[in-house]
């Protein structure tokens, strides 16, 4: 339970000062966050391999929506996504085999939970940046929830068969 709980700290923490920060913020505190995970978190090594893998897949899901004008930042990279928002992809992957693990159980809740909480991450996200949302705002939402019920619990799932 500990371990869980460094978990969600070290993520919701990280959410914030990723959104809020920045960049520099966001990295600073991302490369800290993965030593603390590595050393007080981390189940088996096989772990790294997911997290690469969620922050691979978010990433592109995340640039895909920026070139389809789901969203926009005015501090994109050339990738079209900022810095802060590739180490926030990096915090909540860790959050797969410990603070959201539970949803593997319950592959349907976690299809509800991603379609919701998606989409008001990022809505959430773009009132504390200069990030905003595609017109119409329900459609970009829209798009957020489909693409969240489809790849979240895809990850959640891996995330078990590995953790077996």
């Amino acid at each position: 339970m500990k371990k869980i709980l460094i978990n969600l700290a070290l993520f919701q923490v990280g959410w914030l000062v990723c959104v809020i920060g920045g960049n520099i913020y966001a990295v600073a505190f991302t490369a800290v966050a993965l030593l603390l995970h590595g050393w007080l978190v981390l189940g088996s090594r096989i772990e790294w391999k997911l997290i690469g893998l969620v922050v691979l897949i978010g990433c592109l899901w995340d640039i895909a929506m920026a070139q389809i004008g789901v969203i926009s930042y005015a501090d994109a990279t050339l990738l079209g996504i900022p810095l802060w928002l590739v180490c926030l992809w990096l915090l909540f992957a860790t959050t797969f085999m410990h603070a959201l693990f539970w949803l593997n159980r319950h592959i349907w809740l976690a299809v509800i939970f991603a379609a919701v909480m998606g989409p008001a991450s990022y809505w959430a996200g773009t009132k504390l940046t200069q990030a905003q949302l595609g017109v119409p705002i329900i459609t970009s939402l829209a798009i957020m929830a489909v693409g969240w019920a489809v790849l979240f619990p895809c990850g959640i799932y891996y995330a078990g068969r590995l953790k077996t």
